[in-house]
């Protein structure tokens, strides 16, 4: 009951944040997750607050070959993958989707400023929660999040930038749609399989749209600039050099999220690093 009244109090204030799309509907998935948390005990709640299983995803094809996975989309992938992957038609809940291995989509968003002083470029990473299905714990992209069934790829993009970036107020109305549309960077292949002690083994099979921000402020960026909506989805930020960050992805560095050689040299070069 203290969880469920805690859960219901924080959607009650943090309600003037949510940002009304498709017509008159709200943040609905983050809605429902909180609404589902909370009539679970305390334990299972943060797990759900972190991710909603039932939260549906269209499936995708898969790739041409195998040697697509983990690679770049480019025009000689033809028109079903270029410019963007179109989806089979076909609907699952985001449990079975890391249970059976299916392709899916999401967004990845990079947020850097300029570091001229020392030729390099500062970058923010999130900490992902230890409630998350997959690499809980773990350093990651700036923000990312799955592709709800039907959603429109550039509102996902500003809504998980609202919800695990905004809990301050610190993003709301700094960047516009057309800013997201424009950074925009391209579209990577991502297979990885692994084993988390709450949720099992799971295979996560995405197309990931990746954009590049640039931070909007004269003041350094800090990592308490920002903050999650809600607490259980993302631990906290950190600051990294451009260099250093290509550098530890190469290694393989054990606290980052992998990425594929294809994804890294992107980044690098985005970066100029």
């Amino acid at each position: 009951m203290l969880l469920q009244n805690i859960l219901l109090s924080r959607l009650l204030l943090s309600g003037s944040a949510f940002t009304v799309r498709n017509g008159g509907r709200q943040s609905s998935r983050l809605i429902h997750a909180m609404m589902n948390a909370a009539s679970s005990d305390e334990d299972s709640g943060n797990y759900k607050l972190a991710q909603d299983p039932s939260e549906l995803f269209d499936i995708y094809p898969a790739p041409p070959t195998k040697a697509h996975f983990n690679s770049i989309i480019g025009p000689d992938w033809g028109d079903d993958f270029f410019p963007a992957p179109q989806p089979n038609g076909k609907v699952k809940k985001r449990s079975q989707v890391h249970k059976d291995g299916d392709w899916h989509r999401s967004m990845h968003l990079w947020i850097y400023q300029s570091d001229s002083a020392n030729e390099n470029v500062r970058v923010l990473l999130q900490r992902r929660s230890p409630y998350k299905d997959t690499h809980p714990n773990m350093l990651d992209v700036s923000c990312a999040g799955h592709v709800n069934a039907g959603d429109d790829i550039l509102e996902t993009t500003m809504r998980e930038m609202e919800e695990e970036l905004g809990g301050n107020g610190n993003i709301k109305g700094r960047y516009s749609l057309e800013d997201v549309k424009n950074s925009r960077m391209f579209t990577v292949t991502s297979a990885i399989e692994g084993e988390t002690e709450k949720h099992g083994k799971y295979i996560c099979r995405e197309y990931q749209d990746v954009f590049i921000l640039k931070w909007k402020a004269d003041a350094p960026m800090e990592s308490h600039d920002f903050a999650p909506m809600v607490k259980e989805e993302v631990s906290g930020f950190d600051i990294i050099g451009g260099h250093e960050l290509i550098l530890k992805l190469r290694q393989r560095d054990k606290e980052l999220v992998p990425r594929s050689e294809q994804y890294i040299d992107a980044l690098a070069k985005v970066f100029g690093c």
